[in-house]
């Protein structure tokens, strides 16, 4: 009785010690409709990597113009190197871990084409150019039994990209663009893989 009753606690540990690290996870969003990999690459640390279509809405007022209002969405592209950082405190409080619910430190690169302009002594582009932000967020996620998905990240980046601007005698020239930017992001969706 002794025997089993030991070779059942230590197969019970040993499954406990297999769950003690994150996921594999596939998920698509749609507050920014797109889709995101994250891939583990070591204990509590993974890669992930999302496309999807940057949603902006501008509101603005003039006296010569009156109301304006526009929504656009732009490709983008985003991807952050991720560490989980607080699994052992929230196993203790008895929360949610499975797939990846926890809050993350992570180095991130967001790139958006878009023909937004950077500021208003800037032109609206013709084309599409890249819009580029490296920086450092801190992070929560949540991906919840039935699937739903909640997942937001804010922090300090440095952003680069070209603008078109006059010149004296009024031919447009393209600018180079850097400047220290904020970063954030909130993506709502649901977790695509096959429950455990």
């Amino acid at each position: 009785t002794f025997l089993f009753l030991l070779i059942i606690s230590i197969n019970s540990f040993a499954q406990e010690k297999m769950q003690t690290d994150i996921v594999n996870i596939t998920k698509v969003t749609f507050l920014d409709i797109g889709i995101s990999y994250e891939k583990k690459v070591a204990k509590f640390q993974s890669i992930l990597g999302q496309a999807f279509m940057n949603t902006s809405i501008s509101i603005g007022y003039s006296s010569s113009l009156g109301n304006t209002s526009s929504i656009k969405f732009d490709p983008a592209l985003s991807l952050q190197y991720r560490y989980y950082y607080n699994y052992d405190r929230r196993q203790k409080k008895g929360k949610r871990t499975e797939m990846n619910s926890l809050n993350y430190l992570s180095p991130t690169f967001v790139t958006i084409l878009t023909k937004k302009r950077i500021s208003t002594s800037h032109y609206i582009e013709n084309n599409r150019r890249p819009i580029n932000t490296v920086g450092v967020v801190w992070g929560i996620q949540r991906n919840y039994n039935k699937r739903f998905s909640v997942d937001f990240n804010l922090g300090l980046g440095y952003l680069f990209t070209t603008a078109s601007l006059p010149d004296n005698t009024g031919q447009t020239i393209k600018e180079n663009i850097e400047r220290f930017s904020t970063l954030g992001q909130l993506n709502l969706g649901f977790w695509l893989n096959r429950r455990k």
